[in-house]
């Protein structure tokens, strides 16, 4: 499987906004992409969503790789079982963006998606990977951050482990 972390709208939305509960998560998260190299994908989908309220900020970008929703994708997409994942009686816009997003990761092969948006979004994830229409890992940063998450043997750094204990000790 191809390294690399696809994010969601609202993951972006948290990492921009400092006031969200999962601020501090993001923002561990992101630098952790950072530090160990791992390339962050970033759909021209979320780009749109996001950018109905704010721009990306250019050092933001920079640290992206930006994909363009295209005809595979578009395909990908269109074999995804969504009207199993929406909840009956409910009618969500966003829900044709999201397949969209999941859809991109799930076609570039990536090894993660991150979202902050665990009623939907994360929920749809788990469907289409309990499903093996998808193999990334979904990670909700309600979770908190975890170097263990990016881990593909879900292996704890020993300096996690001291810093879980004095936080349990405290």
């Amino acid at each position: 499987m191809a390294a690399g972390v696809l994010l969601d709208t609202s993951f972006l939305i948290t990492l921009a906004d400092k006031n969200r509960a999962n601020h501090e998560t993001a923002r561990c998260c992101w630098q952790h992409f950072l530090e160990n190299q791992i390339p962050i994908y970033l759909s021209t989908v979320v780009v749109s969503e996001f950018c109905i309220k704010q721009e990306i900020p250019p050092d933001m970008l920079r640290c992206c790789v930006v994909l363009p929703f295209n005809w595979d994708d578009a395909l990908r997409a269109a074999k995804l079982d969504w009207k199993r994942v929406q909840p009956t009686g409910v009618k969500r816009d966003a829900l044709k963006d999201d397949i969209k997003i999941i859809a991109q990761a799930a076609r570039i092969d990536a090894e993660f998606v991150i979202t902050d948006d665990t009623e939907s979004f994360h929920r749809f994830c788990k469907t289409f990977k309990d499903a093996g229409e998808v193999q990334f890992k979904a990670i909700k940063l309600d979770d908190g951050f975890d170097r263990a998450f990016f881990d593909a043997n879900g292996q704890r750094d020993s300096a996690d482990d001291l810093n879980a204990g004095s936080d349990a000790q405290s």
